[in-house]
């Protein structure tokens, strides 16, 4: 075979076709793309559940405590019908009718249901925080992996000066603390920001002047917070440079 034909074969071999990422949440996407979609579906099916876990408690304030709509003896009421608007007409459609319950039923329907959306809410959190542990063990086992792929393409002579246990632990230290941040850096943000924005539509659709306010207060801290973290920051990185040191 000529020089000619050995180069062209050469330069069509993928280069560095298994490089690290320098970008960590790139990384992380590229390598758990599905399990990340998988779980942001988690987390927007969460959110209705959570705001009625927010309205259900003004309800019971409102109706059995208060008594708003059993003024006369014996009155009853409808609790907790399901119907959404229809697009093509000023009628709504009904999808579940409700309860009709007097005024300690209600009271008693409404209780047990704030409880089982609770309980919802927590399975959802469970559910999530366990999927995030075992998606960040995951990829701890295949950065790790890598790290030694590369760790063993040094020159034999340099395995002298370092024992394996030196290598293990320098490699366990590095990686370990990114376990949680990359179980946590897609998902978390999501869950957290749709909980914010569910709460603020909740806060908005009972007085815009106190959702206006609960806005003002949360651009205050997103403009505060990160500066007051500058510190904490550089001496999270003085500290694990002198950890390597």
């Amino acid at each position: 075979m000529s020089d000619t034909a050995i180069g062209k074969r050469t330069h069509s071999l993928p280069i560095d076709d298994d490089r690290l990422d320098p970008n960590l949440f790139r990384y992380i996407w590229t390598h758990s793309r599905p399990q990340q979609i998988w779980i942001l579906i988690i987390v927007l099916l969460s959110m209705p559940t959570y705001f009625l876990s927010l309205n259900i408690p003004k309800d019971i304030i409102n109706g059995p405590i208060q008594g708003s709509g059993f003024e006369t003896p014996g009155a009853t009421v409808r609790v907790m019908p399901i119907s959404i608007a229809n697009p093509f007409g000023d009628q709504t459609i009904t999808l579940f009718s409700g309860f009709e319950v007097d005024r300690i039923g209600a009271l008693f329907v409404l209780s047990f249901a704030f409880a089982a959306f609770v309980i919802i809410n927590g399975l959802f959190k469970v559910y999530i925080n366990t999927f995030k542990g075992r998606l960040s063990e995951r990829m701890l086992r295949r950065l790790r992996f890598q790290l030694i792929d590369r760790l063993l393409r040094f020159p034999l002579a340099h395995y002298k000066r370092l024992r394996s246990s030196e290598i293990a632990t320098m490699i366990n230290s590095e990686v370990e603390p990114l376990g949680g941040f990359i179980g946590e850096a897609i998902a978390q943000p999501a869950f957290l920001i749709g909980q914010a924005l569910t709460a603020l539509l909740f806060i908005f659709l009972q007085s815009w002047s106190l959702g206006s306010v609960a806005v003002a207060v949360l651009v205050v801290q997103t403009i505060l917070i990160p500066r007051l973290r500058v510190r904490l920051r550089e001496l999270a990185r003085q500290r694990q440079l002198a950890a390597r040191a």
